[in-house]
């Protein structure tokens, strides 16, 4: 009979991964926040940064969970994939409890140079977007929709028995990552992972406060829903028209 070690050992892995994944991601992006030199390359340090984020917590979960560490990719393969809906649930509270986490050690960090930022009286804590996306609601949902669609349908294709990247799967996902960020969003504007922004902006919210849900109109659904209907769309794209399609060409070519 398995131990509750063995049980638990998946949900841990999510934790961990996405703990890797906004440790590092949040940090550069505090690092740019709190520094005048690193702002002529914010775009182009975030989006690298947030790439290899998401190699170093994939390479950390995957031979345990999968290294999902994104609910959008969690819920795409609960879909499409048949996974079970317990786990899924599971998954996505240890994500989310894992990016939580990520923003603690990163405001640990960051705590003081983050505080000296100048803060105007009724306006959100200007520290608080070393936590969260904000943007304009339209274009953030388009963002987040087309960045997630190009994430999900890389990630279903790199992770197929029969593609070439498999081996080299968190690094090439790291790259999709970086490369969805950087076709269409500036380092503030997009997640492509609900839990990287949810879990830090509850953090936020305790520390500089509960306007951080308020802001922009209440823009914070926008990073919730967008990656996973772009999510949705991507695994759909793969498995019923790209997938589908090369398993016909392959029967043909074997003469089947």
């Amino acid at each position: 009979m398995p131990s509750l070690r063995n049980v638990a050992a998946p949900y841990w892995a999510e934790f961990i991964g996405t703990l890797l994944l906004t440790t590092i991601g949040l940090g550069i992006t505090a690092q740019n926040l709190t520094s005048p030199t690193t702002r002529r390359t914010e775009a182009l340090s975030s989006s690298l940064a947030w790439g290899l984020a998401a190699t170093i917590g994939i390479w950390a979960s995957s031979h345990v969970s999968g290294g999902h560490i994104n609910p959008a990719v969690t819920l795409s393969r609960t879909l499409f994939k048949g996974d079970p809906c317990r786990r899924a649930l599971c998954y996505i509270s240890s994500q989310t409890l894992g990016a939580l986490t990520g923003a603690f050690l990163v405001w640990l960090n960051f705590a003081a140079p983050l505080a000296a930022l100048k803060h105007k009286e009724g306006s959100l804590h200007p520290a608080a977007l070393a936590f969260v996306t904000s943007n304009d609601t339209w274009y953030g949902l388009v963002n987040e929709v087309t960045a997630s669609f190009i994430f999900v349908l890389s990630v279903y294709a790199i992770t197929d028995n029969s593609s070439e990247a498999k081996g080299l799967a968190p690094l090439a996902i790291g790259l999709a990552l970086t490369a969805a960020s950087l076709a269409v969003s500036s380092p503030l504007a997009v997640a492509v992972n609900p839990a990287r922004d949810f879990g830090p902006r509850v953090f936020a919210a305790l520390v500089y406060g509960f306007d951080v849900f308020a802001d922009r109109s209440f823009y914070f659904w926008v990073p919730l829903v967008g990656p996973v209907v772009g999510g949705m769309l991507g695994a759909f794209v793969y498995e019923w028209l790209v997938k589908r399609d090369a398993e016909y060409q392959h029967a043909l070519e074997e003469g089947a």
